[in-house]
């Protein structure tokens, strides 16, 4: 345990040591296109391809690079909570940490090709008090959570014989995901473009069954006037995996997000978003149904380096997605020339 929350102060300590220097010595402004690149956190949903809003305006020869990391409190059970002892589907109740790095060039004004890699761990990300206080600060239903110990590390899915514990540090995945999209749509201020992407899942601790590719094909639209764009996407994805948590999984599945940005200053910019999916497994409770998640982010960009800062709630359903998630990024866009 005291390994494990090392590390994790570590890191986070030497990325703000980087903050600190990069941001006192980059002069300048630069040009801001990107929606949040924040990815769901839902338990099954993050074990799949899950698309992201992606920008529709690409500078030619312009690379980025970007580290990010996603902690994430997980806490869903169909139990009844006046009645514990009764038969339930599934009680899931951990942590996650996702440290991803992305990639990605601009050959021209119409193309972009990307990349990523995400190593998906169980490491202690010390959000259950946090989550908490949140919920009763905006009088949000624990949902069961103060009768359990905080920073449990469970899986129990009874009707599979699947019981998981005291699994922290425990790797979930690798992840490698690659994507290209085309500008299909151009004019005044609208913007269309189409991204097929596919995702390598290299999955480790959690029980996956089938195939370890998946694939995507999304649609990405904005609108932009003064300090203020609109994006949405629409996407459908194909998971090779057929049984995820001992349970079959709904192989084909649908995605929706509305998002909009707010610039504040030349350097500030205000994000929300909501982001919609189909139900990734079948037979298991509120795990079939749709995952809602709502959005808050906010971005400091100077020159071009950006850091962003996402506050993940879910909504509609407590049981199937992350109780609270954060995605702490920073990026660095940098020309070929």
């Amino acid at each position: 345990m005291g390994h494990q929350a090392t590390r994790w102060s570590s890191t986070t300590g030497t990325v703000g040591a980087i903050l600190s220097f990069l941001f006192t010595s980059l002069p300048g402004l630069a040009a801001e296109t990107d929606p949040l690149w924040a990815r769901s956190q839902a338990p099954v949903k993050s074990l799949m391809l899950s698309p992201i809003a992606r920008p529709t305006e690409f500078k030619p020869q312009e690379w980025q690079v970007a580290l990010s990391i996603n902690p994430a409190s997980i806490f869903a059970t169909d139990k009844n909570v006046k009645a514990p002892e009764d038969p339930y589907a599934y009680e899931l109740d951990y942590y996650t940490v996702e440290y991803r790095v992305d990639l990605r060039y601009n050959p021209s004004e119409r193309w972009q090709f990307s990349g990523s890699y995400a190593h998906r761990t169980t490491d202690d990300a010390h959000l259950d008090q946090l989550t908490l206080s949140f919920h009763k600060l905006f009088g949000i239903d624990q949902n069961g959570r103060t009768q359990v110990p905080k920073h449990r590390y469970l899986i129990s899915i009874p009707d599979q014989g699947l019981m998981l514990t005291d699994f922290k540090g425990e790797t979930f995945a690798h992840q490698l995901e690659l994507a290209v999209s085309f500008l299909a749509y151009q004019y005044f201020r609208h913007q269309l473009a189409v991204t097929l992407s596919a995702q390598y899942n290299d999955q480790r601790f959690v029980p996956r069954q089938g195939g370890d590719l998946d694939g995507g094909l999304q649609l990405d639209y904005s609108y932009a006037w003064e300090d203020h764009r609109l994006n949405a996407l629409l996407a459908y994805t194909h998971t090779g995996t057929e049984m995820l948590l001992g349970s079959p999984t709904q192989q084909d599945l649908l995605h929706a997000g509305l998002g909009y940005r707010y610039r504040l200053t030349p350097r500030h910019f205000l994000f929300t978003e909501y982001l919609f999916s189909q139900g990734a497994l079948k037979d298991l409770g509120p795990l079939e149904d749709p995952v809602h998640e709502i959005n808050l982010g906010y971005r400091y960009q100077r020159g071009e380096l950006a850091l962003d800062f996402v506050m993940m709630e879910n909504a509609l359903n407590a049981d199937n997605s992350a109780d609270i998630a954060f995605n702490f990024r920073l990026s660095y866009r940098f020309d070929v020339d």
